[in-house]
């Protein structure tokens, strides 16, 4: 095949590969739209109730706090700041990515400090350490209303 005509057939897939500059494709007509097999529903943890250990996840909803059992640092789930991720659905070209606050307190040393922590490494950083304990986010609800979050040593 001539090159000038290859170059012209490669630009063409690439601009129908990228759409209109969207993460997400376009819908499908109900028509045509394939079905799709729900999964079996999955136990989550419940949200936890007083303290995590270091080296452990915890589930937190938006608004609760968790203490660090041996530390006096407790770790609350602001809210969620941003999610550009994949609406239920839809047909992504890219994950997406869900950014959270968390609030984080050590009252016997009076200090506090807000952190925004990623799902991805992609916008920002995935992880947060606080006195002498890293909180990991593990995950974030379809809804974004609850987080998986690991705490450990530094």
């Amino acid at each position: 095949m001539d090159p000038k005509k290859l170059l012209v057939v490669l630009c063409a897939l690439v601009g129908l590969a990228c759409g209109a500059g969207s993460s997400a494709a376009r819908e499908q007509p109900v028509a045509t739209r394939p079905t799709l097999v729900q999964p079996a529903p999955v136990q989550r943890p419940q949200p936890a109730q007083g303290a995590v250990e270091l080296g452990e996840t915890v589930v937190l909803n938006a608004g609760d706090t968790t203490e660090v059992a041996s530390k006096d640092v407790s770790i609350r789930f602001a809210r969620l700041v941003s999610d550009s991720r994949c609406a239920a659905g839809m047909v992504c070209v890219w994950e997406g990515e869900a950014v959270i606050e968390l609030a984080l307190a050590e009252p016997g040393r009076g200090e506090r400090t807000t952190a925004e922590v990623a799902s991805t490494g992609r916008g920002g950083r995935q992880s947060v350490e606080f006195a002498a304990c890293r909180v990991d986010l593990v995950a974030v609800s379809s809804g974004g209303d609850q987080v998986t979050l690991r705490v450990s040593k530094a």
